[in-house]
């Protein structure tokens, strides 16, 4: 029990740090309430961190539900999956993933779109930590709808607006593609399935791609965001678990901070019909809180999370957010107890 109690000590005080030294303000990448569910997005070192063969998700975040407000659709998917060697000679595990990413937003449906493939080497040092690299490579493209913009000057006094007019606005470009690299390193301390903690620290778009619509634009590049997350889990009682999840993201003049966690119930615990209610609350510091739900059945994970504006935008928002849905399922395949042995963490 004092075990458990340091380190629920230690997450604590790395979340009073955060709080000291950060000044938390949106992101400008794509960010989800629930990013716990996504790894990949937030670290490319937590490609196959999972127990089990093949694990897919999805994330699916509408954004500004409000009629007068232009919204902001976000959706990222993902598959990893860890490639066993044929003879244990080693310690270390490569897995696999690919990760996509879709978001559209304003008036001009300006959009991203991403695919990724990542992989990432895990090295059990001990019985209880394991250290993973991981690296992520990926292609992207950004464009708007130009069709979909209005202009002062196409707006004609006492008749409103006319789109047969010249807009007076030339771009050399409505799309761009771009390469875009990451990488990540990260920590597990692993004591059982239940009870393990993962820190971990992301850098992405370490070649800052060129993002300019307009070639005359000097600089137009985008900057590098660092991503440092933290996940604790501690078996409390046979039938109930403490979920904790911590966020700290920079990029450019921006910053992001995201704390919060579960109470996990385990009402059925029979092998094949499997049940826990998942039950939570998050806040993104200075703009919103997310009162959120999961259910974990069997194999699967689905969650709903919806965020509660509380910044000074909540005038315009009426204090409505996103509402954000994920699902999770875990391929497991049997193997001999020879091949289990080998790997004592996972």
């Amino acid at each position: 029990m004092k075990t458990k109690l340091n380190h629920l000590t230690a997450t604590f005080v790395l979340g009073l740090i955060w709080l000291t030294f950060c000044s938390p303000i949106r992101s400008q990448d794509i960010h989800h309430s629930q990013f716990y569910t996504s790894p990949i997005h937030i670290n490319p070192a937590l490609t196959g961190m999972f127990n089990g063969d093949v694990r897919a998700a999805a994330n699916y975040r509408n954004q500004w539900f409000v009629d007068e407000l232009v919204e902001y659709l976000t959706f990222s998917g993902m598959v990893d999956m860890r490639f066993y060697p044929k003879k244990w000679t080693t310690k270390g595990i490569w897995s696999g993933g690919l990760l996509i990413n879709y978001d559209r937003a304003g008036d001009s449906h300006l959009s991203l779109g991403h695919l990724g493939l990542s992989i990432s080497y895990a090295y059990p040092i001990s019985n209880n930590h394991i250290i993973s690299l991981g690296a992520l490579v990926g292609g992207a493209q950004r464009r708007f709808e130009q069709d979909k913009l209005t202009w002062n000057e196409q707006y004609v006094p006492n008749s409103g607006h006319n789109g047969n007019l010249p807009s007076g606005e030339n771009f050399d470009n409505t799309s761009r593609g771009f390469l875009d690299l990451s990488g990540g390193i990260n920590y597990r301390w692993q004591k059982s399935n239940r009870t393990k903690l993962d820190l971990g620290v992301g850098v992405f778009h370490l070649n800052k791609p060129e993002q300019k619509f307009f070639n005359q634009t000097a600089n137009a590049k985008l900057p590098m965001r660092l991503s440092i997350s933290l996940l604790p889990s501690f078996k409390i009682a046979n039938k109930f678990d403490l979920l904790f999840h911590g966020l700290y993201q920079d990029q450019g003049p921006y910053q992001e901070i995201v704390l919060g966690g579960y109470g996990k119930f385990y009402l059925n615990t029979k092998r094949g019909s499997s049940f826990s209610l998942l039950l939570g609350a998050a806040s993104r510091l200075r703009d919103a809180i997310t009162p959120k739900i999961a259910a974990e059945i069997n194999n699967w994970l689905v969650g709903f999370s919806y965020d509660v504006n509380t910044s000074p935008f909540k005038v315009a928002t009426r204090r409505r957010g996103g509402p954000e849905f994920s699902v999770q399922y875990i391929f497991v395949k049997a193997r001999p107890l020879s091949q289990l042995k080998a790997c004592p963490i996972f």
